[in-house]
């Protein structure tokens, strides 16, 4: 929140320079992040009028002005803006003036024409980054008066970083408040003069939804000055406060939002029809918000209507129909108090974001909504004038907010913070803080809170308080004196990091992405899925909750892939969401995306695309590594993944996950050049192999033996390998394919393998005789399984 140096200090106005204010505001948690100037350091610059203007006669673009600034004559001063004219009131750099940037006025010849200052833009000022023209002044600005002391610019705005459990310190008051409590000073009181009643004039309340809008007061102001405009102190209060000025009745709406931290809302009072309603909206009913936007309600969206249309999104924004503008006389004002969470379910469900329902979702004072509309008449009365009416008021006490006394022991602070805070210190902070106090005994306090601090439930919170008001940094550090006991491994973090370390060896890069992602591309991939939509979600791109991290990380090659990056390898660990059974389940799992080329960037190595055996690869040696064994790959289909190139992961029977190229329709929609292969792991099944055993290397010698066979296409390495297993059992240590031929003299639809077997007992030497006996085995059992020959 940005706040005026100068409008604070005249709510409480501490014996502290500004550093000194910064830092005691920041030490009690409200953050001072920045503290900026208002305007540039410039000197010398005053209040002119224009009396009179001519065109420059060498140069079609330059004017010159004749000005009053209050010296004897008139001042003569060429100007190149175009929105120059007779009677304007403007800020004159007069000679010796020093603007920011260390420019320095002086007498200059311009095409010929002497030029005794300069006429100043807000830029040229530092008032603004950017400016259309020279600064025009109000109409009743005094001539020859210094601009610095005429707009209060030896000023400077803190922009204070308000936690979201602090909805009191949104405003002006509030963060007098915690100085007032922070330095000892007198409580603020905020008092308000009532208005008089001019007119007889009472909005009909006609339905309010109390359990949602527990108190809605307003007010009927009738006869308002069309010619009126905002005066200058309070449209600067708004601009250092990052607000802009819009009508005279709406920047006074805001200024009291400012000052008082009640939102308020001002409605023409002569576009609403028949009675004021708090009611929830119909379906599909429509209203175009003070923004332009068109927005298409819920049944959930909370409204401000009248017996004909919806005025309000309640707590957010107003509507158009009913907005002030330049021709509104007559206004109905606003001030209600909102439970906060229907406000966040309004703003977020619409994606709006105002301040307004940054103060109402977060909590204001129920005791405020009176106190800000007497402000905000006071203010209307004697900006724009007119004539108001009587407040109606309805309200229903038992949907308040409910401020329970705390029972409170003042020990509790020493035990739970360290810090022997004496007790009259503790009574002094919490009654400067504006608690009401009843000793029940010595040791037991009954502590009320102000209704403005929504954040203070139980005995730890007044600790809290009182801690930060007595000071962190009295917090002493001490050694800690404990015992050291070892912690539990958590199998699925060590199996993650292992995963993790083994992939990065491997030359592949982390991403990380959200769990939630575009549903059009998580259609595509899993057209059958049960997927969950998100509620209010950041953007439509990223409203369904992933079931597969496959989504994220083609929308990483995609992305890196367009940016001229010719080889892609990334990995991602993160849990997926299964909805079966509308049972939200959360599966932990780790997978891997890779396209290009292999080879791209070095002159040793053939440049070639990286394929599906890369992946089957790299996964074959994580399983060596992590020494997982039963794993098998197994021909299927996937709808995400290329027919024949895709292949189902099992371990020990059980489902783990997929590899496989990404399906060419998808590639084409994605508008790629290139294959994307694809894997992805569940975790949970492999965790248990976790457990490494270890036994020690035989002693007696292995063998190897060589077998050339012949094998129909369709027949799998991992076939042929179970087949020998079967067989060899423990004695089979370890088996591979060495050759493949397909052609020549081997016959149509079979293929030509030679394999290597390494034999071995662990007890003992192994003889001929015995592997001969074995082989044939073997053998016989190919041919019969398999129909696999021996050449």
């Amino acid at each position: 929140m940005k706040i005026s140096e100068l409008w604070l200090r005249e709510w409480m106005d501490p014996p502290l320079n500004r550093a000194a204010l910064s830092d005691m505001l920041t030490m009690s948690g409200l953050e001072v992040e920045s503290i900026t100037p208002v305007a540039g350091m410039f000197s010398g610059v005053v209040i002119a009028h224009i009396q009179a203007i001519q065109p420059h006669p060498e140069a079609t673009k330059l004017t010159i002005c004749q000005l009053d600034c209050g010296m004897t004559g008139l001042l003569q001063v060429v100007c190149g803006a175009k929105n120059v004219y007779a009677g304007m009131k403007v800020a004159l750099a007069t000679i010796g003036a020093k603007l920011p940037g260390d420019l320095i006025i002086k007498e200059t010849v311009l095409r010929g024409v002497t030029s005794y200052g300069m006429l100043c833009s807000t830029a040229e000022l530092g008032l603004s980054e950017v400016a259309d023209g020279i600064l025009e002044l109000d109409h009743d600005a005094p001539i020859g008066v210094d601009l610095r002391t005429y707009w209060d610019l030896d000023d400077y705005v803190l922009d204070i970083n308000v936690t979201p459990n602090r909805a009191d310190c949104l405003s002006v008051v509030g963060i007098a408040r915690e100085i007032s409590a922070l330095t000892q000073q007198p409580q603020i009181q905020i008092t308000t003069s009532t208005c008089a009643i001019g007119i007889p004039t009472l909005p009909v309340i006609e339905n309010i939804q109390f359990q949602d809008c527990p108190k809605y007061c307003g007010r009927v102001l009738q006869g308002i000055n069309l010619k009126a405009q905002t005066p200058v102190w309070m449209s600067e209060r708004l601009r250092r406060s990052g607000l802009h000025n819009i009508h005279p009745v709406v920047d006074i709406t805001n200024y009291v939002m400012l000052e008082l931290g009640q939102p308020l809302h001002a409605f023409d009072w002569n576009q609403i029809a028949g009675g004021i309603n708090v009611r929830y909206a119909y379906a599909r009913e429509r209203i175009k918000l003070l923004d332009g936007q068109d927005i298409t309600l819920t049944g959930n969206t909370l409204v401000i209507a009248d017996s004909e249309k919806v005025l309000a999104i309640a707590g957010v924004m107003g509507g158009i129909t009913t907005s002030i503008n330049a021709n509104t006389t007559d206004i109905l004002l606003e001030s209600v108090f909102f439970k906060p969470h229907i406000i966040a379910i309004n703003a977020r469900e619409h994606n709006l974001h105002t301040d307004a329902a940054q103060r109402f979702e977060r909590g204001v004072d129920p005791d405020l909504q009176e106190v800000a509309i007497e402000r905000a008449t006071e203010l209307l009365l004697s900006i724009v004038g007119g004539a108001a009416g009587p407040i109606i008021c309805r309200m229903h006490a038992a949907n308040l907010p409910k401020f329970d006394a705390i029972i409170f022991n003042p020990e509790r602070v020493q035990q739970i913070t360290g810090i022997a805070v004496p007790v009259t210190k503790i009574k002094n902070i919490l009654e400067a803080l504006a608690m009401r106090i009843k000793l029940l005994s010595p040791t037991l306090w009954q502590v009320s809170v102000p209704t403005y601090r929504f954040d203070l439930k139980l005995e730890v919170d007044l600790i809290e308080e009182i801690l930060r008001c007595y000071g962190y940094d009295q917090l002493i550090g001490e050694k800690l004196i404990t015992t050291v006991q070892f912690g539990e491994i958590n199998l699925l973090t060590a199996l993650t990091s292992n995963l993790t370390r083994f992939f990065i060896d491997r030359g592949y890069n982390q991403t990380i992405t959200y769990s939630f992602v575009d549903p059009e591309l998580q259609a595509m991939l899993f057209p059958t899925a049960v997927v969950k939509k998100i509620v209010n979600p950041v953007s439509d791109e990223l409203s369904v909750m992933r079931v597969s991290l496959w989504t994220g990380l083609l929308a990483s090659v995609i992305y890196n892939s367009n940016r001229q990056q010719h080889c892609m390898q990334f990995f991602e660990h993160g849990v997926i969401f299964n909805f079966d059974a509308n049972v939200a389940r959360e599966i932990p799992c780790f997978a891997g995306a890779i396209a290009g080329l292999s080879g791209a960037y070095n002159w040793l190595e053939p440049k070639r695309e990286l394929d599906f055996f890369d992946i089957k690869g790299d996964l074959q040696a994580l399983f060596a590594q992590l020494h997982i064994t039963n794993v098998q790959f197994i021909a299927d289909a996937h709808p995400a993944l290329h027919p024949g190139k895709t292949a189902r992961i099992m371990f020990e029977d059980q489902f783990i996950g997929w590899c496989g190229v990404l399906h060419p329709t998808i590639t084409t929609v994605l508008d790629c050049k290139m294959d994307i292969v694809l894997f992805e792991l569940q975790l949970e099944p492999l965790i248990k192999s976790m457990s490494v055993k270890y036994r020690p290397i035989s002693k007696f010698p292995s063998i190897r033996r060589d077998l050339s066979l012949l094998a129909n296409d369709s027949v799998t390495a991992f076939q042929i390998e179970q087949v020998i297993k079967s067989v060899a059992n423990t004695w089979l240590k370890d088996f591979n394919i060495f050759d493949l031929y397909i052609g020549g003299s081997i016959p149509e639809g079979k293929k030509s393998l030679a394999i290597s077997l390494i034999l071995q007992d662990d007890s003992r030497t192994l003889v001929d005789n015995e592997i001969n006996l074995l082989l044939d085995a073997i053998i016989n059992k190919l041919n019969k399984e398999l129909l696999i020959i021996l050449r």
